[in-house]
């Protein structure tokens, strides 16, 4: 934990410039450092690119990685969205889709209610992905759904048309 209270917005990103050098997280209200491993950049690399290809063909908006969103007085910094563009040092419009990629060092649990509350907020559809394990599909009012190896990953009325296999994510 970094800080004793719980960081503005404003002043989470005058200190994220200040520490160029690191990456943080908000975890149940507390600014945290992370450090991700390169698996996790290899699916957020795999997410960003087929959500950017699909955005391209199908243009609801724009892919971002790791901006500062704050929903409802709530701080996040999803992995991978898909958000409305905008020229604000933050984003205060829930994302249509959000992906979180579990590092090393967090969670599981936390990485969960991370996404419960994305949806909680307005996310259409948040994405937990247990690095070698398995991916949560969260969207509100469903159970949500467990893939792994072999399946395929299907956005269906959320991004229609958008399928990209799970073995790329894992």
């Amino acid at each position: 934990m970094l800080f004793q209270r719980e960081m503005t917005a404003e002043e989470f990103l005058a200190y994220a410039e200040q520490h160029p050098d690191k990456r943080f997280d908000f975890v149940d209200g507390e600014v945290v450092e992370v450090s991700p491993q390169p698996t996790h950049g290899r699916i957020q690399a795999a997410f960003t690119t087929g959500l950017t290809l699909y955005t391209e063909q199908n243009p609801i908006g724009v892919v971002y990685t790791e901006v500062l969103h704050v929903l409802d007085g709530k701080k996040f910094i999803p992995d991978v969205c898909i958000n409305i563009p905008t020229a604000e040092s933050f984003i205060t419009t829930p994302p249509i889709i959000a992906v979180e990629i579990r590092s090393p060092d967090q969670s599981i649990k936390s990485q969960r209610d991370k996404v419960i509350d994305y949806i909680k907020r307005g996310v259409k559809m948040g994405v937990l992905v247990l690095p070698g394990d398995h991916i949560e599909v969260h969207v509100a009012g469903q159970k949500p759904k467990i893939l792994s190896f072999g399946d395929m990953l299907d956005c269906e009325d959320i991004l229609p048309g958008f399928k990209i296999a799970v073995d790329k994510l894992l």
